[in-house]
């Protein structure tokens, strides 16, 4: 099948959205110029049905077998590139060392700090937001950034509310950058677009010993870890295959099966719009590595920690529209179909952990909201005040 084009995106985008009737991508005429407010009312529209937009999500994600296809192709808007990737690699790193630390914001405690990572072969840059009182010890949460935040800052510090939610804290934020397309796991291989990517080695086995040796950080020994859309997918994950190691976790919009096919697009577009190869990550569908990397199927890791899950049902506030006044339609409709995406798979992690006797997970199914960060910055706070018992005590 041919690249995802501008029609075949608005085809898609509207179809997940339960509008009736809409031809096929190849059917579709040009978008005639001045009708995107007319299709933004549409999307807002189509969409004011959380119910029959999910239906119509998974009829739509369920009927790609039928025309030849395990995943929709990716091309057009939703194709993006980054020319600094794949980053250079140095084979010679052979140790985990902290080369340098700059103060990037002073007033508001934050630092890049410079790691050499053996299993990456390059140096990682970090950036640190420190406890607000450093003379009392505190815990460290891995802060998972988005798909498109990931390159040399943060998303939780240029679009999120970082500050907001800890700037009064005594607690040690550090955010990876430089992750684009990764869901923060360990590849199979590198990829000629992507490069290399280690990111459960690096965070628990490299930066966490390195981080906790730091004296100025004053270390208490609990550590948590959250993320955003593909930040929460990596971020759970690795809690659940780690619970030796985070006594909490948080996502907020994520999807944690890659084996539900709600969950397999989720992961082929983090990979696939950033030009890189799903099969480099985790091999061919099927395997071992994409079963391993199941939150969903087999969550005992979460047992013994805090955590907190929230997803939004995809349907606009009048504040979600007017926060699109400056994008085209599809971004609407993409923000819209991902967040009813999210909630089903929340839904079925939430389902899967009560199955199996687990209900101390706090889960905020938050009604009205899309895929941005007007949704990710509201539940940052709740996301915090549920994990935080179990990190300072």
């Amino acid at each position: 099948m041919r690249h995802l084009s501008l029609r075949f995106l608005t085809a898609a985008a509207v179809a997940a959205l339960s509008v009736p009737a809409v031809a096929a991508a190849q059917d579709l005429p040009e978008i005639p110029a001045g009708s995107d407010n007319a299709l933004r009312d549409l999307v807002v529209t189509a969409n004011s049905s959380p119910a029959s937009s999910g239906s119509s999500l998974n009829g739509l994600l369920s009927s790609l077998s039928l025309i030849g296809s395990s995943e929709l192709p990716l091309g057009g808007p939703l194709l993006s590139s980054d020319d600094r990737y794949p980053l250079a690699i140095d084979e010679s790193i052979d140790e985990v060392e902290i080369l340098e630390k700059k103060i990037e914001r002073a007033d508001e405690r934050v630092e890049r700090w410079f790691v050499t990572s053996p299993s990456m072969a390059r140096v990682v840059e970090v950036q640190i937001k420190k406890a607000a009182d450093p003379a009392a010890p505190a815990p460290m949460i891995y802060m998972l950034d988005g798909i498109g935040g990931s390159t040399n800052n943060s998303g939780w510090l240029n679009h999120g509310e970082a500050e907001r939610v800890f700037g009064g804290e005594n607690v040690t934020l550090v955010m990876p950058t430089q992750a684009a397309g990764s869901l923060y796991s360990d590849w199979e291989q590198d990829d000629p677009a992507l490069g290399r990517h280690m990111w459960e080695t690096f965070i628990t086995e490299e930066l966490a010993p390195a981080l906790e040796a730091e004296d100025e950080l004053n270390f208490n020994g609990k550590r948590g870890i959250g993320g955003l859309s593909m930040g929460a997918i990596g971020a759970v994950h690795i809690a659940n295959t780690n619970p030796e190691l985070f006594d909490a976790t948080f996502g907020i919009s994520g999807c944690y099966s890659p084996n539900d096919a709600v969950g397999r697009q989720m992961v082929n577009l983090v990979v696939g719009s950033r030009g890189g190869a799903v099969e480099n990550m985790w091999g061919p569908y099927g395997s071992d590595l994409w079963d391993f990397h199941d939150t969903t199927a087999n969550p005992e890791g979460l047992r013994g920690m805090a955590v907190y899950l929230s997803a939004a049902d995809g349907s606009f506030t009048e504040e979600d529209r007017a926060s699109y006044d400056d994008d085209p339609f599809f971004n609407m409709a993409a923000g819209a179909t991902l967040e009813r995406g999210v909630l089903h798979c929340t839904e079925q992690l939430d389902e899967s952990m009560r199955d199996l006797g687990m209900n101390h997970q706090v889960v905020d199914y938050k009604g009205p909201g899309v895929h941005n960060w007007d949704n990710y910055n509201e539940q940052l706070q709740p996301a915090w005040n549920a994990i935080k018992p179990a990190l300072l005590p």
